[in-house]
């Protein structure tokens, strides 16, 4: 059974691309799960949002992914960087 989720960056820093953020991110997840892009990243380089899905059982897995990514893109980038991540239905 598939699940959906929307990802979204705001980068009020200007330091990267949300929408890069984001296609990193999808990327990354992609090389350890199995995952469609139901909406791929779009916006501006402020604000950024893209719907993937995937396979129910590694919904839980995706989301501690994003969390360990977005802090290593804080890391890397500084604050003022904030990710979100919900179910999309």
């Amino acid at each position: 059974m598939p699940f959906s989720l929307h990802i979204s960056v705001e980068n009020r820093t200007a330091t990267a691309s949300a929408p890069d953020l984001l296609s990193r991110f999808i990327q990354q997840a992609a090389q350890q799960y199995e995952l469609t892009v139901t909406a791929p990243p779009s916006g501006t380089t402020a604000s950024a949002q893209a719907t993937i899905t995937v396979p129910f059982a590694h919904r839980e897995h995706i989301r501690i992914l994003f969390n360990i990514f977005a802090a290593d893109m804080e890391e890397e980038h500084g604050t003022g960087l904030y990710f979100h991540m919900e179910s999309a239905f």
